[in-house]
């Protein structure tokens, strides 16, 4: 990894450019304008967990480096639509993808543990 900062341009809503610091975890700003400053935030690459194609939950990293409450990076999770009726072996079979869904949270989480070890997520 490079020890040089990555940078990256955000428009504030008094219309003039703002440079920012960017982590390299990072999958860039596609909305290049923010009202105010702590509406910037950084995201990183979403990543579905989906055991049998079954999307369970959505995950990216994210931090916003100007909020007034909380500035250090996170795991943003959504939880996915697997509401329903289920057979027993349906139930079973959700069972197991929340088993595996819990393993690849955990894994996600260790990420992050160590992107806030290296002093990214400060």
């Amino acid at each position: 990894m490079s020890t040089e900062p990555r940078i990256a341009t955000v428009n504030v809503f008094v219309t003039k450019p703002l440079e920012i610091d960017e982590p390299d975890w990072c999958a860039g700003h596609p909305d290049s304008r923010a009202g105010y400053k702590v509406d910037i935030s950084h995201n990183g690459p979403e990543r579905l967990i989906a055991p049998d194609g079954q999307v369970l939950f959505r995950t990216f990293l994210t931090q916003a480096p100007f909020s007034n409450v909380d500035r250090t990076v996170g795991l943003y999770v959504e939880v996915g639509d697997f509401t329903g009726t289920h057979t027993p072996d349906g139930v079973e079979q959700l069972a197991d993808a929340l088993v595996e869904s819990a393993e690849r949270l955990r894994a996600l989480g260790r990420d992050l543990a160590a992107i806030l070890a290296e002093g990214e997520g400060q």
